[in-house]
């Protein structure tokens, strides 16, 4: 029984333009709503501010009139309350929502004003006057009829008279503020302040709206060239405008895309030349296990057919051997550097491919030798250049000499496997050293083993290189620098040591 998981997809499905502009709306959403919620509560402050200015100033001024005003009959402080509050209330002109009323020997009486155009607010509101002028307290704010009023009292007594004064030789003073009005008005200001911030905020959602399409469309961009990236073309690249971080995010994702596109063209040529150095072998070995089975044949025969399968069978080895090196080559720790002596190197390879029976009817000899030491993978170089002399015994005759050596020039040690023969057209010699160029049309052994020899030289941040057309027939070589592989701490040793030595030189 076979059971299928389905992982839902996590995350949001709403798109990026989307909730950039529903974020953007939001916050600004919820910052004008602070700020006219701010407002409005400051406007209402000033309101009930301006009320509680306008009751004190009221009543400071009736204090001070009660204390130091003159009958105007007797040029003496007032005897006769009554007398005093109308001439007071007669001074005064209440401004839009404000009462003034004085309460003398039983009788109200108002300061005329504009409130209601009589003033008659608290003459008109006998209980209203009454419970401000029961209340212990010499102000506070009510709730009525006619809205919130605020409101403040003082009280006066004749010139002279002792204190228990009774009522009717006392008198009043009520200043009432009624804010209703100024809080309609505050009101109806937050109100046009919360127009205009929906206003911005329908402004501010179709900027967010462009501003989020122009930031997208890099992304969309991004994606429709994803899209039409396939398994058969990898040639697709991102345009880059601009340099912003989007355009460093297309910059990056092409440099991406150039290095799959190379590893896939790698990968391909990889399989290409596999398929080409292991299937004549394979066919060969195939062909000669057909004609052991025959009974017939002799046994010197037999023997002779024996020993090719098995030089097939080991060229396929080495065959998958160079294919192994080939797929490590970018991997990190391929080389192992360390000092070793550049023309021994070059002595035990060419030692080595002398001795008997290593390449029979082929004779080998150290053309020149460099004398320097070199940052290098001794193994990883000895077996690039067994793979030139390799390339070398494939395309010489039986006698032939093949020539092996080395120099030191330039900061660059450079190793060599010369053999005679004519010379090679420039654009073939140019091709030899492209990767895996043996699938198609070039002599059997030549692309692997080179493909091989320029790896080695790229670890060794070197070059591979091929000479041909001098007389001298052909050579194929890699150069590597001296020190380029060396610790930090030795690279400045040696920097000095270079800088001595011309130092030296010039005195």
């Amino acid at each position: 029984m076979t059971r299928t998981e389905t992982h839902e997809r996590q995350g949001s499905a709403v798109s990026a333009r989307w909730r950039i502009v529903g974020w953007i709306v939001l916050t600004t959403a919820l910052a004008l709503l602070a700020v006219t919620v701010t407002m409005r509560s400051v406007m209402s402050g000033q309101v009930a501010e301006a009320a509680n200015v306008g009751v004190v100033q009221e009543i400071e001024e009736f204090r001070t009139f009660a204390a130091e005003g003159r009958d105007p009959r007797t040029a003496l402080p007032f005897t006769s309350m009554g007398a005093l509050m109308e001439r007071y209330l007669a001074r005064q002109q209440p401004l839009a929502g404000e009462e003034i009323v004085g309460v003398a020997g039983g009788t109200v009486l108002a300061a005329r004003g504009v409130a209601d155009d009589d003033g008659s607010i608290l003459v008109g509101d006998a209980a209203l006057v009454e419970r401000i002028l029961r209340d212990p307290k010499t102000a506070g704010v009510y709730e009525s009829a006619h809205g919130t009023v605020r409101w403040g009292k003082a009280e006066a007594v004749a010139a002279g008279e002792p204190a228990g004064t009774p009522p009717e030789r006392q008198a009043h003073l009520v200043v009432a503020q009624f804010t209703g009005a100024a809080q309609e008005e505050a009101n109806r200001q937050a109100v046009m302040l919360f127009g205009v911030a929906a206003g911005g905020l329908a402004l501010t959602a179709g900027i967010a709206w462009l501003v989020a399409r122009q930031i997208t469309r890099p992304i969309r961009t991004v994606r429709e060239t994803a899209e039409s990236i396939t398994a058969h073309d990898l040639s697709a690249r991102i345009p880059v405008e601009g340099r912003d971080d989007l355009a460093q995010l297309a910059e990056t994702l092409n440099a991406m895309l150039d290095r799959v596109e190379a590893s896939h063209l790698a990968q391909r040529h990889f399989i290409a030349e596999a398929r080409e150095h292991l299937n004549e072998p394979q066919r060969r070995v195939a062909a000669a296990l057909h004609e052991l089975v025959d009974e017939d044949l002799p046994g010197a025969e037999r023997a002779r057919i024996a020993c090719g399968a098995q030089r097939l069978i080991a060229r396929m080895g080495r065959t998958l051997a160079d294919l192994d090196v080939l797929a490590q080559s970018g991997n990190p720790g391929f080389v192992k550097p360390a000092r070793v002596s550049v023309g021994e190197v070059t002595a035990d390879v060419a030692a080595e491919a002398s001795l008997p029976g290593t390449h029979p009817e082929r004779y080998f000899r150290i053309e020149a030798t460099g004398n320097a030491d070199a940052w290098l993978d001794r193994n990883r170089i000895a077996d690039a250049v067994r793979q030139l002399i390799e390339n070398a015994v494939a395309h010489t005759k039986t006698g032939d000499t093949i020539r092996i050596g080395s120099s030191v020039a330039d900061g660059s040690a450079s190793f060599w496997v010369a053999n005679p023969g004519p010379p090679l057209d420039p654009e073939r010699a140019r091709a030899l050293l492209e990767s895996y160029r043996s699938a198609e049309g070039s002599d059997p052994g030549m692309g692997l083993g080179l493909a091989v020899v320029k790896a080695v030289a790229e670890a060794h941040q070197g070059t591979a290189w091929v000479e041909s057309g001098d007389g001298s027939g052909t050579r194929f070589g890699l150069s590597v620098p001296l020190e380029a592989l060396a610790p930090a701490s030795r690279q400045d040793d040696a920097f000095a040591d270079r800088l001595a030595t011309t130092l030296g030189e010039e005195s």
